[in-house]
């Protein structure tokens, strides 16, 4: 006996901390370190993926944002030569003699 704690229940709580041990790794609250390491390398896997996912979607998007402007800047330039040709057209149709034309300009 040790100051008022009997002898009984300094045995039994080896044996009451061994069961409780035993229950949780059964009931599943406890896990042993291998299946802890296992969930770990699974979520790490999915971590990889979805890192590799986001970097494609994102030089996906890189070369969509470059090539709408590449296509915009190709737009404006059509959009000048346009206004240019009528312009020609219209200065060969004077001086041809032709009826005058009227230029309406667009604005954007």
């Amino acid at each position: 006996m040790i100051d008022g704690i009997p002898a009984v229940v300094g045995l039994a709580s080896p044996v009451a901390a061994t069961i409780a041990v035993f229950y949780l790794v059964f009931r599943g609250t406890l896990w042993t370190r291998t299946a802890h390491m296992d969930v770990v390398r699974v979520l790490e896997a999915q971590v990889v993926a979805l890192t590799t996912d986001r970097n494609n979607w994102h030089s996906a998007a890189t070369l969509a944002n470059q090539t709408n402007s590449e296509l915009a800047k190709a737009n404006s330039e059509f959009i000048e030569n346009a206004k240019f040709s009528t312009h020609v057209m219209s200065a060969l149709q004077n001086v041809a003699g032709g009826a005058p034309h009227v230029v309406q300009e667009t604005t954007r």
